[in-house]
């Protein structure tokens, strides 16, 4: 099993100790159903730009919120099915979220055949890769150089076995959730288990294992942009700990203080956007609306899909459509929803 050496630093834990603190203020804070779920709208539009853009993808924000819109856009195929990848899987990622058991093997293959369809041989998709790996830098006159090596093709299962029963058992051992989210990012990006995808896949499994662990932040909270805007430092972090061939039980010391000094930033983030749409800037009227669990489903995937139909309903809560349609109505009566289009062909998004 793996067993990462580490020692939690004075800058790591000021910074823990700090994010425990930031997280308790936003889970705290009363906010408008509306409000949140536009806060977790601009979220998912940020992750799928931010995480694609780290690998390459020209996309700019604007045009990825024009993908998931499912508007036209001038740019290559790959760059915008990237994007529609992402968004699908980020959509699994909230329907993974649910539940709190541990990872699986099988979890990971279906991330990665969303986030890869397309893009790479049906053989390759879902599927550990079949050979060895070298993560090379072009040094610009032809010549390039050697900057990790993965570890065989053989050795992948059992490696993410091992990281997967690591994190059954430091759940049981009560380490820290964000402890065990930065692990098992460094460690699955280390392996490189996939031919591609694997720092999508990875960041994915990193969300997914904060939100299993109770430290979702409201889902506003979007990682990905600290590693996007500076993505050398982002690379050198994980170098620093990797070297230039994979290691089993390295030291994630220094990694651990990058985590979570960009954990630290985003979740500031998180609390200003928190505080910036705080009731103090809403109206009495406004401050009386209150959700039934049907309806907060109902927000939920409004906040996911960015549009809703009374069928959409129907498949969500197991109702009647005229029950359906009667509880989007409502929603659209305090003003949390818009209806746009007639009869059949209409739909609900977010109101403004």
């Amino acid at each position: 099993m793996l067993n990462p050496r580490y020692t939690i630093t004075p800058k790591t834990l000021s910074n823990m100790t700090e994010i425990a603190g930031i997280k308790a203020v936003v889970e705290r804070s009363r906010v408008l159903p509306l409000n949140e779920a536009q806060l977790r709208r601009q979220a998912i539009l940020r992750m799928a730009h931010t995480s694609t853009s780290i690998e390459g993808n020209k996309l700019a924000q604007f045009e990825v919120g024009k993908v998931i819109e499912g508007k036209a856009v001038r740019a290559s195929q790959k760059d915008i099915l990237e994007v529609e990848n992402y968004y699908k899987a980020l959509k699994l990622l909230d329907e993974m979220s649910k539940s709190k058991k541990d990872i699986t093997d099988d979890e990971i293959l279906k991330l990665h055949r969303t986030v890869i369809a397309g893009l790479v041989e049906n053989k390759k998709s879902g599927k550990w890769r079949p050979g060895d790996v070298y993560v090379l830098d072009d040094l610009g006159d032809g010549r390039e150089m050697l900057r990790f090596k993965a570890p065989s093709a053989k050795q992948v299962p059992t490696l993410i076995r091992s990281l997967l029963a690591w994190l059954k058992a430091s759940k049981k051992e009560n380490i820290h959730p964000i402890i065990r989210a930065a692990t098992l990012h460094l460690e699955f990006v280390s392996i490189h288990p996939f031919t591609d995808g694997n720092g999508r896949v990875a960041r994915l499994l990193t969300q997914l294992q904060l939100y299993r662990d109770g430290w979702d932040f409201r889902k506003i909270l979007v990682l990905d942009d600290y590693y996007n805007r500076d993505r050398l430092s982002y690379y050198n972090a994980e170098a620093a700990v990797q070297g230039k061939i994979y290691k089993k039980n390295a030291d994630f010391s220094s990694w651990f203080e990058y985590f979570t000094t960009g954990f630290l930033v985003e979740a500031r983030k998180a609390m200003e956007q928190i505080k910036s749409i705080g009731f103090g800037k809403v109206s009495r009227k406004s401050e009386q609306i209150f959700l039934g669990r049907d309806e907060i489903q109902i927000m939920d995937f409004l906040t996911t899909t960015g549009r809703i139909t009374s069928d959409d309903v129907v498949d969500i809560l197991g109702v009647a459509k005229r029950t359906a349609q009667l509880k989007l109505k409502n929603l659209s009566d305090k003003g949390l929803l818009k209806l746009s289009g007639k009869g059949p062909a209409s739909y609900y998004t977010l109101a403004k």
